[in-house]
Formats: C-alpha cells, structure tokens, sequence
C-alpha cells in the first residue's frame, strides 16, 4: 500500500501525483529494501515494516527463545515442538482436531524418533550458541525451524494421513536438508505439486501443448522473461481455454483468478505468504486453485522463502 506523504490517502499504484491533494509522490517517497513498500523520503524507519534506513541494528529478539542450560535443552525443545504442532495443525489441517494429532504423537514409533531429535536439537543449538554468543541468535532460530518443519512434515504425512483432510506426498520429506544451491527445482515442483493426484489439467510439455491454448496462457497472464524456463502451466478456466490458471518458472509465479488481473510473484521478492482456509494470499495477492494445490503450493513456496530468511539472518562464518 502507498501512501501519500503529505495527506496519508491511499494513493493509485503508479501515480506520480496523489489524487486528493495533488502532492508529488515520486520526489518524496523511498523504497523499503525489506518490505518494498513506500515511506516518506524523510522517514527513519519503514511506515510498513518497521526497517531502520540507516541500518542501526537493533537487539535481535529470537523467534524459539531458549534458556541455554544444557540440563534442560531437551525439555525445552519439546516444550517449543509442541507449540509448532499446534500452529501447524491449525494452519495446515483442522485446529479442532489438534488433541487427535497430539494423542497420534503418543501412539505412534514417532515417539521415540523425536526424542533422539529433541537432544539432537538442543545440542546443536546449545554448540551453536557456546560458540557464537547472541549473534547467532538468527540463526539458530533457523536451525531450529527447518528441523521442526521437517519433523513435522514427516509426522503429518507419515503418521497422519488419516487427520490430514487430504493426502500430502511423501516426496516432500526429501527436502528437509536440501539447500538451495543443490537441488533441481523442476524436481522440487513435481515433487510438492504433485499433479498426479489432482484432477485440474496440467501442461509440462509445451511443445505438445494446444497452440491456441499456450496463446490464451501467455496473453493473459504468462508474460515470462526470455531467459526464464517454464516448468508447468495450470489451466483453472471454466471453459478450458487457459484464460485463468497459473504457471511456474525457475524464477516466479503467475496467474490469473477469474474476474480478476494477471499477477506475478517473483520468488526472491516474496515477502508475505499466507494460507487461509480456502485460499492463499501472496504479497497481498489472491490466489486460489483448489484445497489440495493450495496447501502443496504454500509448502512449496514457504520452502523457498526459507532458503532466502537464511541468507538474509544468518550469521557470518568465523
């Protein structure tokens, strides 16, 4: 949202002139390098997100806050897993069923596999932290968020197809370690899409593709760059004619909903995701295919995002 410096009105993307007041917008306004929102051009800090302009670092305050004690490290970790099955379960699947995901937790073998996990967690993070001091902070909360999406991908689709709602595949487990310098994208997106038990018709081979067909795709919302590689294109049109649908490249996203315009995400400007109970919101943008796609979409690209917060909080090698 952009908002006009002089009077505050929300002002129409693209204008260099706010419409209520007249004021020049383009002359005084900056970029937020975090958000990408517009602030005054005298702004400290970002309107939106809050960043600090002049790049005064701020005591970091951790996401998985941690008494570092090696006596209770692994009781604290369970404490905090226990915590992010309940966001997952209500972010993913059915809040209401989250006592049946905990009661599967003490049934199953999972059990025992997490509490080798749990010491193994706090051990790294304890390591990490006796060696760093609070400057790792950022990346210790990384460390341990990849280490609990994994385990809970692996506990949900494992042990929970049946809680689920819908069937989540197993190749997602693959990439619990997976950095982003290593693997095969197009792997990665038939891996977590997997168009094979989804019913919306899916094109990968676009040579073979309908010539009018890839015309209504790339008129009305595919506007590819010429060095990106497409690896898939959903048609979502009532008619089957691809005017609405989406496409993924090695480098963004598109689509297009019904009564509304084309949007386009590019992976590494991603900076909001949210998944809802029906649909996605992406950067502020609707989007919505089907629950299934939906869900594999949001894990997709939450994956992404993660590999990008690594490498912006990391901290530095010594």
């Amino acid at each position: 949202m952009r908002l006009c410096p002089n009077c505050a009105v929300e002002v129409i993307p693209g204008a260099k002139f706010c419409h209520r007041c007249g004021d020049k917008i383009a002359e005084k306004t900056k970029d937020c390098p975090a958000c990408q929102e517009d602030s005054p051009l005298a702004s400290v800090f970002c309107h939106h997100c809050g960043f600090h302009f002049e790049g005064k670092k701020h005591a970091y305050t951790p996401v998985y806050a941690l008494k570092f004690d090696g006596q209770t490290m692994t009781e604290q970790v369970k404490a905090l897993f226990f915590k992010q099955l309940r966001g997952r379960v209500k972010e993913e699947h059915d809040p209401e069923m989250y006592s049946e995901y905990v009661g599967r937790f003490y049934e199953s073998k999972f059990k025992e596999l997490y509490a080798v996990r749990a010491k193994q967690i706090g051990s790294d993070a304890l390591l990490h932290w006796q060696r760093f001091g609070n400057d790792s902070l950022p990346e210790i909360d990384w460390r341990i968020e990849q280490a609990f999406e994994g385990l809970l991908d692996y506990f949900c689709i494992q042990y929970c197809p049946d809680l689920n709602g819908m069937i989540l595949p197993v190749s997602i487990l693959k990439y619990e370690h997976a950095q982003q310098t290593n693997i095969d994208l197009s792997a990665m997106v038939a891996d977590y899409l997997d168009f094979e038990h989804e019913e919306e018709e899916v094109y990968t081979d676009f040579i073979g593709m309908d010539a009018l067909l890839l015309a209504n795709v790339c008129k009305s919302y595919l506007k590819a760059e010429r060095k990106e590689t497409v690896y898939c294109v959903v048609d979502l049109s009532f008619k089957g004619n691809g005017k609405e649908g989406f496409a993924l490249t090695d480098a963004a996203l598109y689509w297009r909903a019904p009564f509304d315009r084309a949007r386009r995400v590019v992976f590494k400007e991603m900076h909001q995701l949210h998944r809802d109970k029906s649909w996605l919101t992406i950067n502020g943008h609707f989007f919505n295919a089907n629950p299934s796609l939906n869900l594999k979409l949001y894990k997709f690209l939450k994956k992404l995002r993660s590999w990008r917060h690594f490498k912006e909080t990391s901290a530095p090698a010594v």
